[in-house]
This record gives structure tokens, C-alpha cells and sequence, in this order.
């Protein structure tokens, strides 16, 4: 780190419970003035997401409401065996109602099953504990609320600069090698370098054919170079519109950026 002061440990987990009830709660209510009209945009649930035209606000209230029961459920099992099935959104009007039973539910299982107990988890890079679970999904929240403002066309509530600073880091170190051995990442090698102008805080990207490494400094010698804000980068590097500046190889820049 080059400079800022990261959320880590217990900190780090307790503030991403918060922001899971306070992302998920947002979420909600604005799923809530959109199905009834009170928003700038028409079409109800249907409107379009504009930065993820495959996605309808309908499909981004069933994704996250079937990704809070299958994050619940890994939490729950008390194993590092494998994930759960994923159960389907319900095809009545009850989607808000069942989007908000999900959630509650999300936040209990994280406030009570011990942070150590032990949980699958989808990347190599991750601790196998359930603490883990509530850095990823207030992360998923944060950047999933914000694609239903875009869809709501709404102004983006901010996030703290110390969960967006933890948001980019948790991409670039946990996620990024889950990807590792798929294309475009198992045939790239790169060094890509990226700096929260917000906290100062650097990164340092190395993907060698399938295998990636992530470093706190700057060599000075990457192949590209991301520089922006927290908010901003968080937005970038899960593939959404954003103001952040590259340098370098764009080709090196877009191996970071989500799918």
C-alpha cells in the first residue's frame, strides 16, 4: 500500500455486514419506487439496465435475490465441499417481497454463523471462511445498487471511500484469480499497475499465463496503468461506465475487468 489506511480483519467484516443491510436496504427501496412508478424512468421493473442492456431491473432483483440465498446458504453449511444449488426468482408478484426475505436472511447469517466457520468460496485466492462472504456480497450490493440507479436514472448514492477502496482490492485479489485459468487471462502475460487517487493505495497486477499475482507498489514498469477514484474504479473494473484514466496498453488495462 502506498498510502491510506485499509479496513482489514474484524473491522473490515464488521463494516461489510453494514454495508450489506444498508446497500441492501437502498436496493430494495428503490426496486420499490420503481415498480411503482415514482421514478424518472417508465417501464416499471421492465426499464432497461443502460450499461447491462441484457438486464431488465426485474432479472437485477431475481439475481440478487437468488445470489442471497445461495451466499446464506454457503454460510450456513459449515463446509468447504462445494457451493449449493441456486434456487430461481418466483414468476408471481411477489419478487420485492421475496428479494427482501432473502436479504434479512443474508444479514442473519452473517451477523450469527462464526466469521472462521469454514465456506466454500468460488476463488482460489479467498480465505475458505465465512467472514469472507460478507466482504463479497457488499461488494455485489454496492455495484448492483448502482446499476439499478442507472436503470432508475437516479443519482448514484456514494460510497465511502474506505468500502470502495476495499471494493477495488477485493476485485483485483480475490476475484481476478478465480478467472485465472479461464481466457483471456490463462494465454496473457501483463503487468498492470492501478492507484486510488482517493486513498492513495496502489496495486500492482502480475498475470503470467494463468497465473496472477498482486503486489502493494508501483514498480514503474507496467505494461498499463488505471487511475481514478474508488467509486470510479469499482465501476471500471466490473466492466460499467466510469471516469478513470488508463495509460499504457489497453489490452493489458481490460484483462483486470470483470465478465
Amino acid at each position: 500500500m502506498t498510502g491510506g489506511t485499509a479496513l482489514a480483519g474484524d473491522s473490515l467484516r464488521l463494516r461489510c455486514i453494514e454495508a450489506v443491510v444498508e446497500e441492501g436496504e437502498r436496493f430494495g427501496i428503490l426496486a420499490a419506487e420503481l415498480a411503482a412508478g415514482l421514478t424518472r424512468a417508465g417501464g416499471g421493473l421492465d426499464v432497461v439496465v443502460p450499461w447491462v442492456p441484457a438486464w431488465t431491473a426485474r432479472d437485477l432483483v431475481g439475481h440478487l435475490g437468488t445470489v442471497h440465498r445461495w451466499a446464506t446458504d454457503i454460510v450456513r453449511a459449515g463446509t468447504t465441499d462445494g457451493p449449493p444449488a441456486s434456487t430461481r426468482p418466483p414468476d408471481d408478484d411477489d419478487l420485492l417481497g421475496w428479494y427482501a426475505a432473502g436479504h434479512t436472511e443474508l444479514v442473519r447469517a452473517l451477523r450469527t454463523v462464526p466469521p472462521d466457520s469454514p465456506a466454500w468460496h468460488m476463488s482460489p485466492a479467498a480465505p475458505k471462511v465465512a467472514a469472507t462472504w460478507a466482504r463479497r456480497q457488499a461488494h455485489e450490493l454496492a455495484v448492483h445498487r448502482m446499476d439499478l440507479e442507472a436503470a432508475a436514472g437516479v443519482p448514484h448514492a456514494p460510497i465511502e471511500p474506505e468500502l470502495a477502496d476495499d471494493g477495488v482490492d477485493e476485485l483485483l485479489s480475490i476475484v481476478v484469480p478465480r478467472w485465472a485459468h479461464t481466457e483471456p487471462l490463462a494465454g496473457a502475460s501483463a503487468l498492470v499497475a492501478v492507484r486510488n487517487t482517493d486513498t492513495g493505495r496502489g496495486w500492482e497486477v502480475r498475470i503470467a499465463r494463468g497465473a496472477v499475482d498482486v503486489a502493494p507498489r508501483h514498480s514503474g514498469t507496467a505494461d498499463a496503468t488505471l487511475t481514478g477514484a474508488g467509486t470510479q474504479l469499482l465501476l471500471h473494473l466490473w466492466g460499467r461506465p466510469a471516469d478513470v484514466r488508463v495509460s499504457g496498453d489497453a489490452a493489458a488495462e481490460a484483462l483486470l475487468r470483470g465478465r
